[in-house]
């Protein structure tokens, strides 16, 4: 799939402590064509648009909506479970993406063994 064949659309990003949570607005698709890969630290998304039925009589003056196949790339940060990853496909076709946040503690005592 060449570059220009690919359209990347605006997303939202929340934190908290404990995890990240990746917003995107999904109009007019289906969730079969959704499909989530993490591949060096990035979250890749992608999915088609379904494109609906019209009249078989109507010539189309203009094709924007459903033309690409559409995939966003976001950069996560390295300290996350990446096997705990979830997603949700809400019924206003917004998909959100849980990335819980591995927690590394402010301070970590080391005992130190003395040999005698």
């Amino acid at each position: 799939m060449k570059q220009e064949d690919v359209l990347h659309i605006p997303y939202d990003i929340y934190e908290s402590p404990q995890e990240v949570v990746i917003v995107l607005p999904l109009w007019g698709v289906q969730k079969d064509s959704v499909k989530l890969s993490i591949k060096n630290y990035r979250l890749i998304i992608s999915w088609k648009r379904a494109k609906p039925t019209v009249k078989e009589n109507l010539l189309p003056l203009k094709e924007e909506c459903y033309r690409w196949n559409i995939e966003q790339v976001i950069d996560l940060p390295p300290q996350v479970y990446f096997d705990k990853i979830h997603s949700k496909l809400t019924p206003d076709n917004t998909l959100q993406i849980v990335v819980p946040k591995a927690l590394i503690p402010e301070k970590i005592e080391v005992e130190v063994e003395y040999d005698k």
